[in-house]
């Protein structure tokens, strides 16, 4: 018998008891879309939570720290977060950057320099001050390729001129107004909208908003070392020559900021509050704002080691760590995220198995049926010569066709079901709306989708569908092959 012929008597038998063959491809229909839609859920949880990561900062950036390492604010890793990789055995130097640059998959590496504590003024009079500022500097011929960006300026091209993260200009206070007035909310970390009562509490929603005191890209800004603490030391991590040089600071360098860095704490704090500059550029600041300060010698914190793709940071991890180097990177909380994602898809997909394996039984049950209706018909088909395999080869092509149309139709609907969750989830139906249900919103901050159906995952459901409606088949198809042809024939139905 030729397959043509086994799908013309799968059409003729399915549709010989329409209302049976509805029910059960529904069946199969609900299990499917049961298995879609749970582990669409799943995915989408996952590309939340990488949404989540990398709006707070690169998920490529790897901190590395040495022996030599000041213990600055990258030291720790990118938003803080330190993986306690080993134990840095080798010291972080200008070559040992070079080094980094040329391992396999790295895009581009820098040192890392941070001046934690500065006294920043601008304004007549120096009216506006500010003493929360961070100042860091890294090699700014890596500044591209390090996947900096701006949000508006210019990279630095004379002497100079540095660059303020995002939300720099909101640290500034003005010293002439009263407390409580002498500062502007930051348009970052905001409610939608705050009650009275939250308000009481030290809420802040967008109403409250406003633009800096002074546009940070025209106003020079006076850059002073920090006042000293009690015990006469300051707060930098610079070394003076003497105590009294350290202390004796000058009385300020002046900077002007070329551009404005959008913010991304994976690459430090500096990118949306503080300076960055180019480590040039700082060791001739120190020595203007603190005569005596050993800018020579000066250390890395760290170096911020950028990779091609964030499937290979493990690798590079792996590759800085054999060279006597402790790393950092958002990696292992993205790991961390995704087994639990995983977990929740087993979970959720394991819900969904059931309905399929309960419409398994209805197949099982449907083909049962068909044999014990056929019975007549297997004892004719015995006698005019068709083989055994050709009769259990016909009823599993049906149980099959029965879980093919039932897993396509369970997919459609799932896309469907997606669809609409993802549009309720964006707020109503409109072209824009439409694009980011199925394909994600890449550009707005909350990008991430509810539901996400990847395309494997249609395959999978439609082959497991047909399998599960093979093996409920393939009962029938052997009882229908044991059944004698002369009984066959003599039976009535």
């Amino acid at each position: 018998m030729r397959f043509s012929d086994l799908v013309h008597l799968c059409r003729q038998n399915l549709f010989r008891r329409k209302s049976r063959t509805i029910l059960t491809v529904l069946g199969v229909v609900v299990g499917c879309c049961s298995i879609v839609t749970m582990v669409s859920l799943g995915s989408g949880i996952d590309e939340q939570n990488k949404q989540m990561l990398t709006s707070m900062g690169d998920l490529t950036i790897i901190t590395v720290t040495g022996t030599n390492s000041t213990g600055g604010m990258q030291a720790a890793g990118p938003m803080g977060m330190a993986d306690g990789s080993g134990t840095a055995t080798a010291r972080l130097d200008d070559k040992a950057v070079k080094d980094f640059r040329s391992l396999q998959y790295v895009a581009a590496a820098t040192g890392h320099i941070t001046y934690p504590s500065a006294r920043l003024t601008a304004g007549p009079a120096n009216r506006y001050t500010s003493d929360a500022g961070s100042i860091e500097a890294i090699d700014m011929a890596q500044f591209d390729a390090m996947g900096y960006k701006l949000v508006s300026g210019h990279k630095p091209e004379r002497q100079g001129e540095v660059l303020a993260g995002q939300y720099t200009a909101y640290d500034f206070m003005d010293s002439l107004r009263p407390e409580g007035d002498n500062y502007r909310v930051a348009p970052m970390n905001v409610a939608e909208s705050c009650t009275a009562e939250e308000r009481t509490n030290g809420c802040r929603d967008k109403s409250d908003v406003q633009d800096p005191f002074f546009n940070i890209l025209t106003t020079k800004i006076t850059v002073a070392a920090a006042p000293s603490d009690d015990s006469g030391s300051t707060s930098s991590s610079f070394t003076a020559t003497t105590t009294e040089t350290a202390s004796a600071s000058g009385s300020g360098a002046q900077i002007q900021v070329s551009g404005l860095l959008k913010e991304d704490y994976g690459k430090g704090q500096a990118t949306s509050s503080g300076l960055l500059m180019d480590i040039a550029t700082l060791k001739d600041l120190v020595a203007k704002i603190q005569p005596g300060a050993v800018t020579s010698s000066l250390a890395f914190d760290s170096a911020l080691v950028r990779v091609q793709d964030i499937d290979h940071v493990a690798d590079v991890e792996s590759q800085i760590r054999s060279m006597g180097f402790t790393t950092s990177s958002s990696r292992d909380m993205l790991d961390s995220l995704k087994e639990q994602t995983r977990s929740i898809q087993l979970i959720l997909g394991g819900i969904g198995a059931v309905a399929l394996v309960v419409a398994a039984i209805g197949i099982a049950n449907t083909m049962v049926m068909s044999v014990t209706e056929r019975v007549r018909e297997i004892g004719i088909m015995k006698a005019l010569g068709c083989t055994v395999h050709d009769i259990r080869a016909m009823f599993l092509v049906e149980a099959g066709a029965i879980g093919v149309i039932g897993g396509v139709i369970g997919c459609l609907v799932s896309a469907l079901i997606s669809l609409v969750i993802n549009l309720i989830r964006y707020g109503g139906v409109s072209a824009e709306h439409l694009q980011w249900a199925i394909l994600g919103n890449r550009t707005a901050d909350e990008a991430a989708r509810v539901s996400v159906i990847p395309w494997w995952l249609y395959v999978f459901a439609i082959a497991f569908a047909t399998l599960i409606s093979l093996i409920s088949g393939f009962g029938p198809a052997n009882k229908a092959v044991r059944v004698p042809a002369l009984d066959a024939i003599k039976s009535n139905q």
